[in-house]
């Protein structure tokens, strides 16, 4: 492709120097049939020369994927065009004059060291163009055996041997640029191809653990029900402390799945941070509130500085942030406490979480934010958590467009900072806080329609809910679910339905279903275990309300307690 590059302009530029040079012996010197000769051959070449470039565009990619034949033809026009000028000084200087050869030579120079410029890409073109025109050349004053003859013979034979030595140069030159060239190349395929293999793995990590959390959720979210009906039944005697314990390490395998399906929803992108205006010191009350107890506990202080800040963010999900970090600061501090203060910086306000516990390595601090990854914790304790809670501080950091850093020194502590964007002083006059509501008892006479597929889920639900004075109507498919609202003769007030439904039947369809049966829109609850990031995308666009397994009953309760 190289050497078929600006083949027009050459074509051109030949024509133009070969129409000068023959117009001028023509006119200066009387002419003979030998100047016409050389026209035919010059210009003979240069229209093969184009007929070659034309049949090489037309061919387009064909050419590109077969360049042998093309290469050959290109070398035997090479060839042509440099044996046409080389017979130059046989066919025009008949009659030597010696400004004619001077001006001859130094044109056929010129000619031959501005193709080798040209075809220096291919080392047998170097040849077969200077060879051919050049060699005629030299030989031809060395035959006439004239002083000036033999002068212009010698140069024109050191030049061609300058020619072949700076031709050969660019040629080495052009080499190793195609062939740096080719490496670039096969580095990028190469760090496409592990860029492809990064994302696919991280594709088949989110599925593995939506679908093991999913096949993990159903039996916990079972044990959950059947344990909080024997609390209830067992409350005051004594096997209430063994419940209790039971319930203890439920809410730890609870934490822990709930752990993995946030890192779901951040995959799937259903987490929308609603930023609004509001005074820090607000939400440093809630987590004194929340962590205090832990702290005080442990012997640990815990002190809390707002300093009259007032912050653009999500109020919930800074508190959730704030909150992992106030833990993860109690966790790892022996003796001495916790400070979290909000400073000014720059343009921005920065919440800061100070802790004087063991530190963190400078060669870990990098990987603090990796997905189950523990400072410590090499024998990965359960006890000690799954090792999620700053991978999912730091996605929430970024969802909310602020920064996150960390500085640690070993043995003297550590302090993660939040750099939120600062907020006016005016704006405070536009803050809206929500109002507490308190949702009102249910009615005993409520009436609930459950569909799952699982025996030990309906059994272990239906126990629960009738502790809470519901009426409960159970169905394991949609067609069970629409015979069960026919034969009921009274109001119904909510539906409970899983997601994933045997002979795959959906809880979505299930409820349209239903509510098309019952002939009103009733209140529906969606419950499943699938945490892949499509199928928490698609729960959350269906509109229902949504609770993910294992479901804490005090979860169950609140939802079902806001229904009207």
């Amino acid at each position: 492709m190289r050497l078929f590059r600006h083949g027009y302009r050459v074509v051109g530029v030949s024509f133009g120097l070969a129409l000068v040079c023959w117009l001028s012996f023509v006119i200066f010197s009387p002419p003979g049939p030998g100047v016409w000769i050389w026209v035919l051959l010059v210009h003979g070449a240069q229209a093969l020369h184009t007929l070659l470039l034309w049949a090489f565009k037309r061919a387009g990619r064909t050419a590109l994927a077969h360049p042998g034949p093309w290469l050959q033809k290109y070398l035997g026009v090479v060839f042509l065009g440099s044996v046409s000028w080389g017979l130059a000084p046989y066919f025009l200087l008949t009659n030597l004059r010696e400004q004619s050869a001077i001006a001859l030579v130094l044109l056929l120079l010129g000619v031959g060291a501005a193709g080798a410029h040209l075809v220096a890409a291919h080392r047998w073109a170097i040849y077969l163009w200077l060879l051919p025109l050049l060699g005629p050349l030299t030989a031809f004053m060395l035959l006439l055996g004239t002083p000036l003859a033999l002068t212009i013979g010698c140069l024109a034979a050191a030049f061609l041997l300058a020619c072949f030595f700076f031709a050969g140069a660019r040629h080495r030159l052009l080499m190793k640029e195609l062939q740096t060239k080719l490496d670039n190349d096969a580095l990028v395929r190469a760090l496409r191809q592990q860029v492809f293999l990064v994302e696919r793995a991280n594709r088949e990590k989110s599925r593995f653990l939506a679908s093991a959390s999913h096949d993990l959720r159903q039996p916990m979210h079972a044990l959950g029900l059947f344990t909080a009906t024997l609390e209830k039944k067992l409350a005051g005697t004594a096997l209430q402390p063994l419940v209790k314990n039971m319930i203890r390490s439920i809410d730890a395998l609870e934490q822990s799945f709930t752990s993995m399906l946030d890192i779901s929803k951040l995959d799937a992108g259903v987490i929308e941070p609603n930023l609004q205006s509001f005074p820090i010191r607000d939400l440093f009350r809630v987590l004194h509130m929340h962590c205090a107890g832990q702290a005080e506990e442990l012997g640990l202080g815990l002190r809390f500085k707002a300093g009259g800040k007032i912050v653009m963010s999500d109020p919930h999900l800074l508190e959730r942030v704030l909150s992992n970090l106030i833990h993860n600061a109690i966790r790892y501090t022996q003796e001495g406490g916790i400070v979290v203060v909000a400073r000014t910086r720059a343009q921005a306000v920065s919440i800061e979480v100070w802790d004087t516990g063991i530190g963190i390595a400078a060669d870990e601090l990098p990987k603090v934010f990796d997905e189950f990854y523990q400072v410590g914790n090499p024998g990965r304790d359960r006890s000690r958590g799954l090792g999620m809670g700053l991978a999912i501080v730091k996605r929430l950091v970024l969802l909310m467009g602020h920064q996150l850093e960390v500085v640690s020194r070993p043995g003297h502590g550590t302090v993660f900072r939040i750099l939120i964007k600062a907020t006016e002083f005016d704006e405070l006059d536009n803050l809206v806080v929500a109002a507490d509501t308190v949702p009102s008892p249910i009615d005993s006479s409520r009436t609930l329609l459950l569909i799952d597929d699982e025996e030990s889920i309906r059994v272990g639900m239906s126990d629960l809910l009738q502790t809470w004075g519901y009426h409960v109507l159970t169905a394991a498919t949609i067609q069970e679910a629409c015979t069960e609202v026919r034969r009921h003769a009274g109001v119904i007030d909510i539906v409970v339905s899983d997601l994933r439904l045997a002979n795959e039947e959906d809880g979505i369809d299930a409820i349209e279903r239903v509510r098309a049966v019952y002939g009103a829109p009733l209140p529906a609850l969606l419950i499943t275990g699938d945490t892949s990031p499509d199928e928490v995308k698609r729960v959350h666009s269906s509109g229902h309300q949504v609770l993910f397994k294992p479901v804490r009953t005090r979860e169950l309760y609140a939802v079902l307690r806001s229904v009207p």
